[in-house]
């Protein structure tokens, strides 16, 4: 079982738990929203990172600050995301624009660009160490949060599925509605979740036709 966003990110949770959820928002926040939220999440490390390469290539600084700055503002991200901790306005938001255009090879190219300009290939260098530093960590990072949510409530979610629930917090907490995410019986009854489903469904056939239910 498992609802997909619009750029295929895989959330393993089941439909009803999803858009039960999502029905909470509903109409004030779509689920269309939701989801490029849960995109954006997912791509706050990567587009921090981006970031401080970018400001640190136009600087001049050394490679081992470059190194060190990209690799440690990426690892802020993944533990932002871990403990869901958005204090600074306009991040989530941020990330979320960013997302529209990650995953295609575009930030990096921009990356390598205007740091073979500004610090030559030892800085461009340097971004790479830094970002697979910071992964590696965060990859041992997402193994312990995973084991600790599966000794938790007995099920190993993965960093996708804690992207998705932090995104609903976020516009949740927005609008007044309850962080908690815990469904009452009655919110997982069809005539509760499948209008807001429905309404996705017609908006987005395309996606819908990705999820699985086994």
């Amino acid at each position: 079982m498992a609802i997909y966003t619009l750029r295929g990110l895989k959330i393993r949770i089941a439909v009803p738990y999803a858009f039960g959820l999502m029905a909470r928002l509903y109409p004030k926040v779509s689920p269309f929203r939701v989801l490029k939220t849960t995109e954006g999440i997912e791509s706050l490390p990567g587009t921090l990172a981006f970031i401080a390469g970018i400001i640190t290539f136009v600087m001049r600084l050394s490679p081992l600050h470059i190194g060190l700055a990209v690799g440690g503002i990426q690892l802020l991200g993944v533990l932002i995301n871990i403990f869901g901790f958005y204090i600074l306005p306009g991040l989530v938001p941020l990330a979320t624009l960013f997302s529209y255009i990650a995953g295609y090879g575009i930030l990096l190219v921009i990356a390598v660009i205007v740091g073979f300009i500004f610090a030559g290939w030892q800085g461009v260098l340097a971004f790479f160490v830094g970002k697979l530093g910071a992964w590696l960590i965060s990859r041992i990072l997402q193994f312990w949060q995973t084991g600790r949510y599966h000794k938790l409530i007995g099920y190993p979610f993965t960093p996708s599925e804690v992207h998705f629930f932090n995104a609903y917090r976020l516009h949740a907490s927005h609008i007044g509605v309850t962080t908690d995410i815990n469904l009452r019986d009655d919110e997982m009854d069809e005539d509760q979740w499948g209008p807001t489903f429905e309404a996705f469904a017609m908006e987005w056939p395309q996606v819908v036709q990705r999820f699985t239910t086994d």
